[in-house]
């Protein structure tokens, strides 16, 4: 866990830091109902996305639904700024927004291809923690029915008076901003960011597929 959230934060070290994050009166520290906001809504929708899959809801019908919620808890920009770094900065305006454009319809589409089955299904926020540079790390476990829960531990950096998903540690451990910070290098050194941009929107599409 300790070395995934180093990658992380070491990623995010490309960001600037943060205000933080407003709180009502009487709110302590470690318990952020803003943080955890953001996440109840982010685990609703996925829910509704595993039980819409159960209904037989198209892929691209889903992706519909789902996208509004994801643009709204994820911090995208950052996350992209750090995953395309140094190329997202140095390109134009216009290609920024191309490029945000494909990141999140293929962020979405992955969630709509990784949460395709409902079976009785909880996600159970656990519990949150500080992180380095004024972040939250809120845990959640996906409980299974005769399963070991999955941990899922989002870091979320303030913006204004809300909390914004930055990254997405996979059962505690795997980073998905690092993950992706590899996987797009190659393709940001043979082309730029609007290679990266063709190549995000091209697997959106294969993930949709026909539907």
């Amino acid at each position: 866990m300790r070395a995934a959230l180093a990658l992380a934060v070491l990623a995010a070290g490309l960001l600037p830091v943060p205000a933080v994050a407003q709180q009502g009166p009487g709110t302590a520290a470690g318990n952020t109902p803003g943080a955890r906001a953001t996440v109840a809504r982010l685990n609703e929708a996925i829910l509704s996305l595993m039980r819409e899959a159960a209904g037989r809801e198209p892929a691209r019908a889903r992706l519909q639904r789902f996208l509004p919620v994801m643009l709204d808890t994820f911090d995208l920009e950052a996350a992209l700024r750090v995953a395309a770094a140094p190329y997202f900065d140095q390109s134009a305006e216009p290609e920024k927004r191309q490029a945000l454009d494909a990141f999140a319809r293929r962020s979405a589409a992955q969630y709509v291809d990784r949460f395709d089955s409902y079976d009785g299904q909880r996600l159970e926020i656990i519990g949150e923690r500080p992180a380095p540079r004024g972040m939250l790390l809120v845990d959640t476990d996906l409980v299974r029915a005769g399963k070991a829960p999955v941990r899922l531990s989002y870091l979320l950096r303030p913006e204004g008076d809300r909390w914004r998903i930055l990254d997405v540690l996979a059962k505690g451990t795997v980073s998905q901003l690092a993950t992706q910070r590899s996987e797009f290098q190659n393709t940001l050194r043979g082309g730029g960011l609007a290679a990266l941009t063709r190549d995000l929107n091209s697997n959106a599409d294969r993930i949709l597929g026909g539907a």
